[in-house]
């Protein structure tokens, strides 16, 4: 990450202190090419060589440590390396919770920013469950979301949860503060928001801990040292959104367009009905996913349907933020696929918006790895209408947030929710801040209603955590299953 940010960013020292560690650096190169001649030499030659280098390595390390206080833009860059918890650039309102699971039990660290507070791990908290055990209590406690079977969430499952995983560590953290949680293993895979702290009679009179707290998620602690010591990087336009491709040159909407009847981004979405025939269609990895041969007559295709209602959802997101909603701003229709994709220059924009399907590696053959679906009509050259995450690594970005609201439609426990963690990561290491993902399939109306609620708060001035807490507390009320309201999560800074 800190190799791809000095592609864009460049810190300057002072000349005194440039020329102080350049005078370092050569004389460790100088002896890396001494060494075969040192060994000829004999044991005292050798032994002074290596002196000499122990000598300039604590020298520069003495520097570096000066550089970490003074430039810490520059050593980010130029020094990145696992930050000690007393290093890290913590608000006062913020506290970080890292896990870490090993093979007989786990540990929460604990990290307080808060004012007045020593620096350095606050807390450390073993958790008494064994890896194998806290995978089987995430499973299940998942299960009901993966499976659709939402009227199976178990509240009693979401406390047990709580009471191993928080409850120890939130007896001193206030309700103001905001919680970075820095996952491990599976633990990536579980909204900590839909966690219980009190039980009711069911799922909608129950208080969870997105009810308290703001919360936001990092990949690591390291990472989000980082982030906080770039420089800040303006951008020119405020929002690019991707929405309703077409996914097949059978489709109405695709054949007007070729007859010009109407436009691709025409202020009214094309209205046709039993638009399941023209889904996206393909053969799977594995039987249990569908199809493995065009001749199995046992499996279903793999169908990623279209998407009119994420068409809506981008119109509406465009039209708060004042964006008219063409390219190269807004790709909706023909104008969704790759081609027009690569066209749009996305390092300018601020916010970054999918509303597309997402799927996991392995799922359809030819492509293992991550996928988000984009339209397979009018792509040119070596574009094949799948934004994959290698392809992610590769973009060069500026923007505060990428939001994913896209629904993963991939199944099986051995590959459930991998690919939504890895984009995000992606998206961080192309240059995003933050990235909002989903956990699972995400229903569409409720979140088209979510995206709506989140960005209209955005647009007012609230924090990235906050607007999302904001939302899921208005799509909370009206939909309480959690299986609406804790699909999304937000990754990077809050």
């Amino acid at each position: 990450m800190a190799e791809s940010a000095k592609k864009s960013q460049r810190v300057e020292l002072p000349e005194e202190i440039r020329e102080k560690e350049q005078s370092i650096l050569n004389q460790l190169s100088a002896i890396e090419n001494q060494w075969d001649d040192a060994y000829k030499r004999g044991e005292d030659v050798l032994r002074r060589l290596k002196e000499r280098k122990d000598g300039l390595n604590a020298e520069l390390n003495n520097l570096i440590t000066e550089l970490r206080q003074k430039y810490p833009s520059y050593t980010a860059l130029n020094y990145p390396k696992p930050i000690p918890p007393e290093e890290l650039p913590l608000k006062d309102d913020e506290v970080l919770l890292e896990y870490a699971i090993g093979d007989d039990a786990g540990y929460l660290f604990v990290v307080d920013g808060s004012a007045g507070s020593p620096g350095g791990v606050k807390r450390l908290i073993k958790i008494p469950l064994s890896r194998e055990e806290i995978e089987a209590k995430v499973k299940v406690f998942i299960e009901p979301m993966n499976t659709k079977q939402i009227e199976r969430f178990s509240v009693e499952k979401a406390k047990g949860l709580y009471d191993f995983l928080l409850a120890d560590a939130l007896k001193d953290v206030k309700d103001n503060e905001k919680m970075i949680i820095v996952p491990d293993g599976i633990l990536g895979l579980l909204p900590f928001e839909a966690l219980v702290i009190k039980e009711g009679k069911d799922y909608k009179d129950s208080l969870y801990v997105g009810d308290r707290y703001q919360i936001s998620y990092y990949q690591s602690a390291t990472v989000l040292a980082l982030q906080r010591n770039l420089k800040e990087r303006k951008t020119e336009r405020p929002l690019f959104a991707l929405g309703n491709p077409i996914y097949t040159k059978e489709d109405p909407r695709y054949l007007a367009w070729k007859e010009s009847v109407r436009q691709a981004h025409d202020e009214k979405p094309l209205k046709v009905a039993g638009l399941d025939k023209y889904s996206f269609r393909g053969i799977a990895i594995k039987a249990k996913w569908g199809k493995t041969t065009e001749a199995d007559t046992t499996g279903k295709d793999i169908e990623f349907p279209p998407l009119p209602e994420t068409e809506i959802e981008v119109k509406e997101i465009s039209k708060m933020m004042n964006v008219r909603p063409q390219p190269p701003d807004v790709l909706l229709s023909v104008m969704a696929n790759e081609t027009e994709l690569r066209k749009t220059g996305l390092e300018r924009y601020k916010y970054i918006h999918f509303a597309t399907h997402a799927s996991l590696p392995g799922m359809i053959q030819g492509l293992n790895e991550p996928f988000i679906l984009l339209g397979q009509v009018e792509n040119e050259n070596k574009d094949d209408g799948f934004l994959t995450l290698s392809e992610v690594l590769d973009l060069r970005l500026n923007a505060d947030m990428v939001v994913l609201s896209a629904c993963v439609t991939g199944v099986g426990k051995e590959v459930e929710g991998e690919g939504v963690a890895n984009f995000a990561r992606a998206f961080q290491h192309a240059g995003a801040k933050s990235i909002v993902v989903s956990l699972w399939a995400v229903a569409s109306d409720p979140a088209v209603e979510y995206m709506e609620k989140f960005y209209e708060y955005l647009k007012v001035g609230k924090g990235r955590s906050e607007a999302m807490r904001l939302a899921r507390n208005e799509i909370k009320a009206k939909y309480p299953n959690p299986f609406y309201w804790a699909v999304f999560i937000l990754h990077g800074e809050g």
